[in-house]
């Protein structure tokens, strides 16, 4: 008998078994290996659009999110109708900052299941939710009326309606919607929340009766963070600070108990960002002339803590004719990552961006911005955390405004320590925390000011709400623009607003907010003897 012949497998457990090594090696981080993996196995043709999509897993975690497009346009032509395949598609999308051909995918997609009453609903209400990711907010709420009318009753519809209506300033009705849910989910924490903070509340308020009654049955449950959070702002609106204190005592600590975080982690990348961008506009690579064009469009970067007044800033610049407001947007990290390639760590990302030609982010950057706003309109973007990646905006968009917004860190650290954020700023739930959060982040904004003297533009909030009317022609003359009489009618401005601000920016200037920190002076004496030390008072 002669040996036996060894032959291939066949193309499905050839292209079986390399998903499984490309799943191992992307769990082990190795995304470039496990590229390689896959590639080779789809030469052999066959392949399934899972294999596809596992391509463009790893392609996303090596920050390549064109090739993950690529790889889901690949997909979606094997599979179409797949909502793997659709969810990821509009993922890869948004991620390479193609945000016309995801709201084209989004429009198609409803336009197929507004007559399929069986899934409508729940998928019009998915789609939804990646119209807000592209900050397309009345799409997303014909989106969600459209479901809602296949399923009036679904309380998870009416939370994200209610949602995008206090984004687009439509206050009472998302407040409407809110109720609506409560009685449908009366243990539902974050409608609790979310419903207190859109007005003032008062003893007799029947919302806050609703609440105050139901609150036991609540403690030692899921809901009950956000309905901590919820009772502290109306002890708070009540005048009963004691009591507002004690109910922040007990949400931050149950919500930082479920946190895997540390924050000298920030700081350590902050401390390296300093070390590493050490000249004005720094990089060390080899072709970074900045290429940007001077066509008018230059971004204003409104940049500063949470609550520390970005908003405000934000939106006088957005009632401006010549502006458009991008809200808080990842486009600048995403240029950045998407630019440098895939890394390791953080600290491999802060080198290697010192690295990359600042031209090729500022292009990139400035691709994801047209995408966002119209015509010949300048982008305001007010993501707070951009303050990180001032050293790569002042080499790759010269023309560029950078604006800081300043303002007392003892009202910054308590404004933070009572919110209840939707997403990011895991710093937020331990005054410990916060303070060494902001003290780093004060020792790097002084290292840009040193640098670069002439390139930040700096606001005191506190100036800003006693003299709107000076410091907004200040910031206007500075961002190059003549000055618009709409910018001191800002709260009548119309844009989609998701922060947490998004009700106070709906009203006019006030400076109640001035000195807030003093009602908790005793609660605060360490963070006020930290932050005198490091020099912020």
């Amino acid at each position: 008998m002669g040996p036996i012949m060894s032959h291939s497998p066949p193309n499905s457990d050839r292209l079986a078994a390399a998903s499984r090594t490309a799943m191992e090696l992307l769990q082990q981080g190795k995304a470039a290996e496990a590229q390689t993996v896959l590639h080779t196995a789809l030469q052999g043709g066959g392949a399934g659009a899972m294999t596809w999509v596992l391509l463009g897993k790893a392609q996303q975690m090596a920050n390549d999110y064109a090739g993950m497009a690529d790889s889901a346009a690949s997909a979606r032509a094997l599979q179409p109708d797949d909502q793997r395949v659709i969810d990821f598609e509009l993922e890869a999308l948004i991620l390479k900052g193609d945000l016309a051909q995801a709201r084209r995918r989004i429009a198609t997609l409803a336009d197929g299941l507004r007559s399929d009453e069986a899934i409508s609903a729940e998928r019009l209400g998915a789609l939804a939710e990646r119209a807000v990711q592209i900050a397309d907010y009345p799409l997303a709420h014909d989106l969600l009326n459209t479901a809602l009318s296949q399923a009036p009753q679904d309380a998870g519809l009416l939370f994200n309606r209610a949602a995008v209506r206090v984004a687009l300033g439509q206050i009472e009705d998302g407040g409407k919607d809110l109720d609506a849910v409560l009685v449908k989910r009366p243990d539902d924490g974050d409608a609790w929340y979310n419903r207190i903070t859109l007005d003032r509340q008062a003893p007799s308020s029947p919302i806050w009766m609703k609440l105050d009654q139901l609150t036991p049955n609540l403690t030692g449950q899921p809901g009950e963070i956000p309905v901590r959070f919820a009772r502290a702002k109306a002890f708070e609106d009540f005048g009963q600070h004691g009591a507002s204190w004690a109910e922040l005592e007990r949400a931050n600590h149950l919500r930082r108990a479920r946190m895997r975080y540390d924050v000298g982690a920030d700081i350590a990348t902050m401390e390296q960002i300093a070390q590493t961008f050490t000249a004005p506009g720094s990089s060390t690579s080899p072709d970074s002339e900045p290429e940007l064009a001077g066509d008018g469009r230059a971004p204003v970067f409104v940049v500063g803590m949470p609550r520390s007044g970005t908003t405000l800033v934000d939106r006088l610049f957005a009632s401006h004719r010549a502006m458009a407001s991008v809200g808080e947007v990842n486009d600048l990290a995403l240029a950045i990552m998407e630019e440098t390639g895939a890394v390791a760590s953080k600290a491999q990302l802060v080198e290697r961006s010192a690295r990359t030609n600042p031209a090729a982010i500022g292009a990139n950057y400035m691709r994801r911005m047209g995408q966002r706003v119209g015509g010949e309109m300048r982008p305001v973007d007010k993501t707070p955390l951009n303050f990180l990646y001032l050293g790569l905006v002042a080499h790759a968009m010269p023309e560029a405004c950078i604006i800081h917004v300043e303002r007392d860190p003892r009202d910054i650290a308590f404004a933070v320590y009572k919110t209840l954020f939707q997403m990011g700023y895991p710093f937020a739930y331990s005054l410990a925390d916060i303070t060494r959060y902001m003290i780093a982040k004060h020792a790097l904004m002084q290292h840009w000011f040193e640098l670069m003297p002439d390139r930040i533009v700096r606001v005191c909030y506190e100036d800003l709400v006693r003299d709107f009317d000076g410091e907004s022609r200040r910031l206007i003359a500075a961002a190059g623009l003549e000055w618009d009489p709409k910018v001191l009618d800002f709260h009548l401005e119309s844009s989609p607003s998701a922060t947490a601000s998004a009700v106070q920016v709906r009203q006019p200037v006030h400076t109640r907010s001035i000195g807030a920190w003093e009602r908790h002076s005793a609660k605060l004496a360490r963070v006020t003897d930290e932050f005198a030390k490091a020099g912020m008072l």
